[in-house]
């Protein structure tokens, strides 16, 4: 593609950098739309006796992600969002995600594969939401949305975003010393004498952000970071802008070995009671999943950071489809293949949805499924319209799910 005054979306790749856990940085691949947004909440001050306002009261800034990725089968974006290395053993769950917080930054460059010309860094962003969308005859669809405080933009002599990690030898005790001249940092231009924009250690298990002067010192001309007080052990992770990526060269790549896409064929859908046998809903055309972990979002006295802790998970299942025979209706009434007589609303109880997707329509070679566990009826409605089918969408609603690569998990 020739050059152009403005970027196309060939020019950028969004990167993930779990925060507070011991990973590795990931491309996402697969991504469809990638929208970041930052807002500064503030207010006029004025008093009595004066017109014009005397000041604008900034409150901390509010950064937004939203992010739609086809379902390709792998657990990588989960395992970032989770700050997990690899798929724990009996999947993930909602409570995976709480406390986790992860930066996304995306190189723009001036073409595809072309030069940097400036970063987007969001950091220590949170997940709200996770949501997967099947309609027949279309892509698997999946979708983030996160929050923050932080948003910044990497531009001309510090427009690289660097992310190093280093781990204290055994024996380490005291002072520790990393050096950091591949490349070499870039000082803050808002910010005189910074260089180091993030440090984080994780000790035990527990991730701690450290301070400049309090827990570390930077010295630009040896480019030689000194964390004060450092353990054997002790696991680091390093954020700074640079004029270029080093030899570490570009972290944007292409995954053309996993499935670009999977499609609505590849997927069977149950419905379980937890005494008969599980039914397979073959008659959907729609299905879609979203889950909500319900976030505090409040300010602290003597800081700029807010409580983004979980209060509770809201799951919501939508599954439409024609109207015939009210197999989901009879499952909901805990009577899955009982021939039942009467389907009565307010007698349901609470049931299993497992989605398993297939790497083909033959449906032979699981890679992914999701299982929410418990949910109960919410809403259903029966629609007629004149020469047309019916159809008779059901809501059901829950606080789990488990997302994994191994069947027999679900």
């Amino acid at each position: 593609m020739a050059q152009t005054e403005i970027r196309h979306a060939s020019a950028v790749k969004p990167i993930s950098i779990p925060v507070k856990h011991d990973v590795n940085t990931d491309n996402w691949d697969r991504v469809q739309t990638f929208n970041a947004a930052t807002s500064q909440p503030m207010e006029k001050v004025y008093e009595i006796g004066r017109l014009a306002k005397m000041a604008f009261d900034k409150d901390i800034l509010e950064a937004s992600l939203s992010i739609t990725q086809l379902e390709y089968g792998t657990m990588a974006s989960y395992l970032q969002l989770s700050g997990d290395s690899a798929e724990p053993g009996a999947g993930l769950v909602l409570s995976d995600f709480d406390d986790t917080r992860t930066d996304f930054y995306l190189p723009g460059k001036d073409v595809y594969g072309g030069t940097v010309e400036q970063t987007l860094w969001m950091q220590q962003m949170s997940l709200d939401s996770l949501g997967l969308e099947i309609n027949a005859e279309e892509k698997i669809e999946r979708s983030f949305e996160l929050s923050g405080d932080f948003c910044k933009i990497a531009r001309e002599g510090n427009k690289y975003l660097i992310f190093k990690t280093d781990d204290a030898a055994s024996g380490t005790s005291g002072n520790y010393d990393i050096v950091v001249s591949d490349p070499a940092p870039v000082a803050d231009p808002n910010n005189a004498g910074v260089y180091i924009l993030d440090l984080w250690r994780i000790r035990s298990g527990v991730a701690t952000q450290l301070d400049l002067t309090t827990d570390y010192t930077y010295d630009n001309p040896t480019k030689t970071i000194t964390i004060i007080a450092a353990s054997a052990q002790d696991h680091f992770r390093i954020w700074y802008t640079a004029a270029s990526y080093g030899t570490s060269g570009d972290p944007t790549s292409l995954n053309d070995v996993d499935d670009y896409y999977l499609g609505a064929e590849n997927v069977t859908v149950t419905i379980d009671d937890g005494t008969h046998t599980a039914v397979e809903l073959d008659k959907l055309t729609t299905l879609s999943i979203s889950a909500t972990l319900n976030r505090i979002n409040q300010s602290k006295i003597g800081s700029v950071d807010k409580f983004r802790d979980v209060e509770d998970y809201d799951v919501s299942i939508s599954l439409g489809g024609y109207i015939k025979d009210y197999t989901i209706g009879e499952v909901l009434m805990l009577q899955a293949g009982q021939s039942w007589g009467i389907i009565d609303f307010s007698e349901t109880g609470e049931v299993d949805v497992i989605i398993k997707i297939y790497q083909e329509a033959a449906k032979s070679t699981f890679l992914i499924g999701y299982k929410a566990t418990s949910v109960e009826f919410s809403d259903t409605s029966t629609n007629f319209e004149a020469n047309s089918f019916g159809d008779g969408p059901y809501t059901l609603t829950g606080d789990s799910l488990l997302i994994t690569t191994t069947i027999g998990n679900l």
